[in-house]
């Protein structure tokens, strides 16, 4: 049997994503807000990476501003938009009404919240000290599990001072806090300006377990009240909080939305910035680079630092051109959806993300990465990117029409109806197809109970 070996030489394409390209695209897709962590994190690793402090967020940089060194766009200035370089006070940092500077608000935990109230107080030092000490003695549900007596022989003082201070910590929010039991925590959330008030604090103290147990009836022979008076006060001693360091009132956490594009009116048109944050001024260690230029470096280290070098080239590069895209679809849409930006949402025009992917000349997978979790500051206010990306509807008279701007048209014409004769779906959906917008009787329904709009027959009946 006879074998024949050849070597044979196959032709074939292969696509290979680079490590930058990667990068490049995980880049794209974080927001303004994320972006400075994660050059952080990479910088971390390499030397040869610097990265100064966070930006200054009170401050816009201006679109037109870096055209200078971009070589796909006309310089100078947009002769429809009028996006210039402004002055100081049209960049923003005379006043900058969009940033606040809570923008990473976390609240501390329990006791810190009630440390925080207690400072607000004016108490005397000796005061101060011993309600930080009743603070220290409260467990995650709220009650106060320490000895007060304890406490004020701690501080030498007598024991009429630790309850003045515990009243006042009673007092603080979460309601309910600092109690010895369930009775007490119960008995301190109860509003006086509940109408029954004193009536509730006696059921919690001698007949809470009438609440659950069907009691009302003797409650109602016992505390010589109507049956329906005793409901409701069942119902209000239900809506208390038994646990009250348990409560969502303790437990919050507070995120602030920092745009990436910012859009204002002008006697000139439209300005477009991009954010502060969206300039990283990211550099070249100046010391390793000398340190890579000595004749004396071994050849492991000289490997290391060219790698780290070629990294941080990388890097700049990409966040370079993460910029540029970002610049480029921010005028880009202000061109597309422009009457939205002059006249408010009920003119926002049918756009897809090919259609804008067409205009920028790149993929539509570009465009997807870009609007991911980023938002836009507009004269009407804070919309997430993804907004101006809806479906048309098939017009009749001026073309395509957006769902958004039919859902905006039949929240109008609801409120201006008449109170006595409510419109119907029907009539709704007449009064579109007068106007040029062709839509089903079903999509006014859907659009109607998407705004909690309720239906004619029930408008009819509240308005009477």
């Amino acid at each position: 049997m006879a074998m024949n070996n050849e070597l044979r030489y196959l032709q074939k394409q292969e696509q290979r994503i680079s490590t930058s390209l990667i990068q490049g695209l995980n880049m794209l897709s974080l927001p303004t807000q994320a972006i400075y962590n994660y050059l952080v994190e990479l910088s971390m690793g390499n030397p040869m990476l610097e990265i100064p402090e966070p930006p200054t967020p009170d401050r816009y940089e201006s679109i037109l501003g870096y055209e200078q060194s971009l070589t796909y766009l006309d310089r100078g200035r947009d002769p429809v938009y009028g996006a210039g370089v402004g002055s100081g006070a049209d960049r923003g940092e005379e006043h900058d009404p969009y940033y606040s500077k809570g923008a990473a608000f976390e609240a501390d935990a329990l006791a810190g919240q009630l440390k925080l109230q207690l400072s607000m107080c004016r108490l005397k030092p000796v005061e101060q000290a011993i309600g930080e000490e009743i603070i220290g003695n409260i467990d995650d549900s709220g009650y106060f599990i320490g000895n007060l007596d304890t406490i004020c022989l701690l501080y030498r003082q007598p024991p009429e001072v630790g309850r003045r201070v515990l009243s006042v910590i009673q007092g603080f929010q979460p309601r309910g806090i600092a109690a010895e039991d369930v009775y007490e925590a119960l008995c301190l959330q109860v509003d006086d300006a509940f109408e029954y008030a004193q009536l509730a604090k006696r059921i919690i103290q001698e007949d809470l377990q009438a609440i659950c147990g069907g009691g009302a009836t003797v409650c109602a022979r016992k505390y010589k009240v109507s049956e329906a008076c005793i409901c409701q006060v069942f119902d209000y001693i239900r809506s208390l909080e038994p646990r009250p360091g348990n409560c969502d009132e303790c437990q919050f956490e507070v995120s602030y939305i920092l745009p990436d594009i910012i859009v204002k009116k002008s006697n000139d048109g439209l300005d477009v910035y991009l954010s502060g944050d969206a300039d990283i001024p990211l550099h070249l260690c100046a010391e390793y680079l000398k340190l890579l230029q000595q004749p004396g470096l071994g050849q492991e280290e000289w490997r290391y630092m060219r790698t780290c070098l070629n990294e941080a080239r990388s890097l700049i590069h990409s966040v370079d051109i993460r910029r540029q895209t970002l610049h480029r679809f921010a005028l880009s849409l202000v061109r597309a959806q422009g009457d939205f930006f002059r006249f408010g949402p009920e003119h926002l025009q049918p756009l897809t993300m090919q259609q804008l992917s067409a205009e920028m000349g790149v993929n539509v997978s570009t465009v997807s990465r870009t609007v991911q979790d980023k938002y836009i500051s507009t004269p009407w206010g804070l919309f997430p990117l993804k907004y101006f990306f809806v479906r048309a509807l098939k017009g009749t008279d001026e073309g395509a029409v957006s769902a958004t701007a039919a859902k905006q048209r039949i929240e109008q014409l609801i409120r201006a109806e008449e109170p006595a004769a409510p419109l119907t779906d029907e009539q709704i959906c007449q009064a579109l197809e007068g106007e040029g917008c062709c839509v089903s009787r079903r999509t006014v329904t859907k659009y109607r109970q998407a705004a909690g709009i309720p239906g004619y027959a029930k408008r009819r009946y509240k308005r009477r």
